[in-house]
């Protein structure tokens, strides 16, 4: 049954590290992600087995905090309510994490830091 479990979790990182490059990285893999896509790719990992936690690899963190930040608010419809009270109530958290990736050497420049 773990093995079961561990077949998700390989595969969403795989996902994860292959298409949550910055904005100008995107074309390299062939693909372009609108805000909501990158949106709701965020939040894909923020569920489940394969969520990203503070324990998880520092890559993973970077990639999973600069995937959120590159998200222009003005392009989301729907879910402009849902991306504005996440990063209003977890401010801080997003802040740890740029500052803890920032000491590990972590190049945020490429991430929008509004």
């Amino acid at each position: 049954m773990n093995k079961i479990l561990l077949i998700p979790f390989i595969f969403s990182t795989i996902i994860l590290v292959a298409t949550s490059s910055f904005t100008k990285e995107y074309s390299q893999f062939g693909l372009y992600l609108t805000d909501e896509d990158k949106f709701d790719l965020w939040g894909s990992y923020n569920r489940g087995e394969g969520a990203i936690t503070d324990e998880s690899p520092d890559e993973l963190i970077y990639n999973h905090t600069c995937l959120f930040l590159s998200i222009n608010e003005e392009n989301l419809d729907m879910k402009k309510g849902p991306y504005t009270r996440y990063k209003k109530v977890n401010k801080r958290k997003l802040e740890e994490r740029i500052e803890y990736l920032t000491s590990k050497s972590f190049d945020m420049t490429n991430c929008s830091l509004d």
